[in-house]
């Protein structure tokens, strides 16, 4: 790695470090959303993407209680190691219309060149606004990526607190994770794995687990251009969870 990647990486790692701390100092169970995503610690300079991707959900008890859900987002590489994307969702409940759900602000931070060291890591960072509460809300946490042989393995721990006057104690502690297998890039099966894990204040109460078998695709369109999809279908593993959750994301990259 050169000097000018070097550099990149310390002040990836610096900006890094200093988002962690000040979340921390400010340092609330929530439920995973049907259109959660697994978050990759890779950027492109100077590359476009443009994403769609949904979700719908069903809890046990009450064939009536469904969630769906579809955020869109535009990002941009700005740097080798900075991608920004800004993202907005809409949530329909039963007996209600699709309602403006969140508004986000989404930063990838790649903390390691792809293959540099024994893991990749890197930082995702959120800022989001809740539509319907009128809340704000910072999500921060590690990005994750190893393979080995011909499989992939990604992972991300994410912690979000509310800000603002009258919000509850500690962070929301939300995992994700997927492996696949990397074979033909137009069909490569994985496992999927989403849920939460409590709060800092308060681990491992009213958790939430579910999992489920998952395909992605890769097509390339070119030279630089890609289409990028994955679905899931995911099953409820407690009585916190949905019981079905069907998820997909499709991304066009320029």
């Amino acid at each position: 790695m050169g000097k000018t990647k070097k550099k990149n990486a310390w002040r990836a790692r610096s900006a890094a470090g200093a988002l962690a701390a000040a979340f921390f100092l400010q340092a609330p169970t929530a439920q995973a959303d049907p259109a959660d995503k697994v978050y990759l610690p890779a950027v492109e300079q100077g590359e476009w993407e443009l994403e769609v991707r949904g979700g719908w959900q069903k809890w046990r008890k009450n064939d009536d209680d469904r969630e769906r859900q579809v955020i869109v987002d535009v990002g941009y590489g700005f740097t080798s190691w900075w991608m920004s994307e800004l993202a907005v969702g809409m949530t329909q409940l039963p007996g209600t219309s699709r309602r403006l759900d969140e508004i986000e602000w989404e930063n990838i931070f790649a903390l390691t060149e792809p293959g540099e060291y024994w893991l990749d890591v890197g930082l995702f960072a959120e800022l989001a606004h809740d539509h319907a509460e009128g809340r704000n809300a910072i999500t921060l946490g590690p990005m994750l990526q190893k393979e080995f042989g011909r499989f992939q393995a990604n992972a991300n721990l994410l912690f979000e607190r509310q800000l603002g006057a009258y919000t509850a104690p500690g962070a929301e502690i939300d995992y994700v994770w997927q492996v696949k297998w990397r074979g033909d890039p137009r069909f490569e099966p994985g496992l999927q794995g989403f849920g939460t894990l409590g709060r800092t204040n308060d681990f491992a109460h009213e958790t939430e687990h579910k999992i489920g078998p998952a395909f992605f695709s890769r097509t390339a369109l070119g030279a630089r251009n890609k289409i990028k999809f994955d679905a899931a279908v995911l099953f409820g593993l407690n009585h916190n969870t949905p019981n079905t959750t069907i998820r997909f994301n499709l991304e066009y990259e320029i």
